[in-house]
């Protein structure tokens, strides 16, 4: 597909990180919750999480790594304008790749439904 997460595109800073959550809106399923909210640049920055409650830093990298991947696939349905945080959950670490994609999918509709809600001013 040749879609990339740029670095440019990366939530990486704590307090964008925490001013998202305070601020922002929440979505979430058995594997995965997002918090989203517009941003002033009207681009699309996504950071990713993952808690020690799911384990090692090998389990924790490794489904920040899926959540990446599911972004980059599914770049295009991300809508601009937004800050956007993955967290990863426990039934995320034994779940397969179909259903995490699943979930992604669910959550991302979920999602952009309040996004445009809120656009509107509904």
């Amino acid at each position: 597909m040749g879609l990339k997460l740029l670095r440019k595109t990366r939530l990486r800073k704590r307090s964008i990180f925490r001013k998202v959550y305070e601020e922002g809106r929440f979505v979430a399923n058995r594997m995965m919750a997002f918090h989203f909210m517009p941003n002033p640049d009207l681009s699309r920055r996504i950071g990713f999480s993952a808690g020690k409650r799911l384990g090692g830093a090998v389990v924790r990298n490794r489904c920040k790594r899926r959540l990446r991947e599911c972004c980059r696939l599914h770049l295009n349905e991300i809508p601009t304008g937004v800050d956007l945080i993955v967290v990863a959950r426990r039934a995320m670490v034994s779940a397969k790749w179909d259903s995490i994609v699943a979930s992604f999918t669910d959550a991302l509709r979920r999602s952009r439904g309040m996004i445009e809600k809120n656009r509107l001013g509904k």
